[in-house]
């Protein structure tokens, strides 16, 4: 794997510990960051990832990759290094493989467009740290203006400078005050993939790409930039393939490879409802999803019991099949003839996909391992990446049992090593089997 614009590595080292016999290269222009990403790299023991201080029109030669990653950049640099960009996807990309490149898109950006140049006109050229100042001093004089004047728009953007209030300062600068940022409709990033023999795939999320992607639907360009319209669509991330290797519908039968996941809850049914006629809602993120057919009920109950963790779809269908009873030959034909309707909660963001079993413990062992790459962030931010490479706050408690969870202390030890106060050596314990719990729960232990 490829990846442009890696700054300190956040994305490429969750990976290159989880996936060892992988590869990984990074590539970012900022040799401040590189060097960081070296530093992060070497303290985790990792030996399969390596980061390179270069431009992407510079690019030193390399074995063709699997994946190329480029999320984030492509807005923010000129035109010659967007075609750069491309080249490299085109060029540096083995047949078969994908790459990510993701951009702010348009309308969206039109009304966001408003707001930079707003704040370009407040904060000028200068030191990055005196810009992001003045910046943030002009957003709480503009929400004040705003407040004085109530109208639908206003209430916009005062939604838009309440999230911008909590982000962090590298995101104001790059989103607002860099010297580049092009947003463009999704047609115009086609044409441009297209020039270099490269075509779209699909969106990275599933959930926007659907009405492009299932089987009988019109032209896929032209219903992916409808729904952009009809979403006021301000960013994307769009999946990239040698022209000549693009396919323009999604096959339900490739999920027979691989596997499958869900956030949702087990529903209070018992055997009966689910192996009969009667409909059963699953909760799924506050949303009620409501399944008559008892195949599709008892195999997505079977990723219920999972608690996340993604199982093949062999083994979900297997699960189904045992609960209703049926012989091998049934069971076949109903994975089979089901697999479409699995693709359906696919696209309605109750499932996830996932190419192999989860590579976390579900429980504490008697000797904690908690994920390297969380250990080492919990000391610098209070973000942390699980092993389900997602992103995730630690409570207090949840950050001081981290931090000990390294495989060398069993539980007698973690406690010692946590500091004490007024509660009870009881209290203690159970608070501390309940961060642990925390930790195995958010996919941040070891097997």
């Amino acid at each position: 794997m490829l990846e442009l614009g890696c700054a300190r590595g956040a994305n490429l080292l969750p990976m290159a510990l989880d996936l060892p016999e992988s590869e990984f290269v990074g590539v970012d222009l900022s040799e401040v960051q590189v060097a960081e990403a070296r530093r992060r790299a070497e303290a985790l023991g990792l030996r399969n990832v390596s980061f390179r201080a270069e431009s992407v029109e510079a690019l030193s030669d390399d074995a063709p990759f699997d994946y190329v990653i480029c999320h984030g950049v492509y807005s923010w640099v000129p035109p010659a290094a967007r075609d750069a960009i491309l080249a490299v996807c085109r060029e540096r990309m083995r047949p078969g493989g994908v790459a990510y490149v993701s951009f702010n898109a348009l309308p969206g950006w039109n009304a966001l467009r408003t707001l930079r140049d707003f704040l370009l006109e407040h904060a000028p050229p200068g030191p990055a740290v005196q810009r992001v100042a003045r910046a943030r001093l002009a957003l709480s004089v503009l929400d004040e203006s705003l407040r004085a004047e109530p109208s639908p728009w206003s209430a916009w953007m005062r939604d838009e400078l309440r999230e911008l209030a909590d982000a962090e300062d590298a995101y104001l600068f790059h989103e607002y005050l860099e010297p580049v940022n092009d947003a463009l409709y999704l047609r115009d990033f086609v044409a441009h993939c297209r020039a270099h023999g490269l075509a779209q795939l699909s969106d990275a999320d599933l959930r926007i790409a659907a009405p492009s992607l299932r089987p009988g639907a019109g032209d896929p360009l032209s219903l992916a930039q409808s729904v952009d319209f009809t979403r006021n669509r301000r960013f994307r991330a769009s999946l990239l393939v040698h022209a000549e290797t693009a396919a323009d519908r999604a096959d339900p039968a490739s999920l027979a490879r691989l596997h499958l996941a869900t956030r949702a809850q087990l529903p209070d049914a018992d055997a009966s409802a689910l192996t009969g006629d009667s409909a059963v809602r699953f909760d799924c993120d506050g949303r009620a999803i409501a399944l008559s057919d008892p195949w599709m009920k008892c195999a997505l109950h079977s990723l219920a019991s999972e608690d996340r963790r993604p199982l093949s779809y062999a083994a979900m269908a297997a699960s189904a099949a045992a609960r209703l009873g049926l012989d091998r030959r049934a069971a076949l034909v109903a994975a089979a003839a089901h697999a479409p309707d699995v693709l359906e909660l696919l696209f309605d963001g109750a499932l996830s996909l996932h190419a192999g079993p989860a590579r976390y413990a579900e429980a504490a062992g008697l000797r904690p391992i908690a994920s390297p790459i969380a250990r080492l962030q919990s000391q610098r931010s209070e973000l942390v990446t699980t092993l389900r490479h997602t992103r995730i706050e630690l409570p207090e408690q949840a950050r001081a049992v981290l931090r000990l969870s390294d495989g060398t202390r069993d539980r007698a030890a973690i406690l010692a090593g946590l500091s004490r106060d007024e509660r009870s050596e009881a209290q203690r314990a159970g608070d501390c089997e309940e961060a642990l719990d925390w930790l195995a729960s958010n996919a941040l232990l070891l097997e």
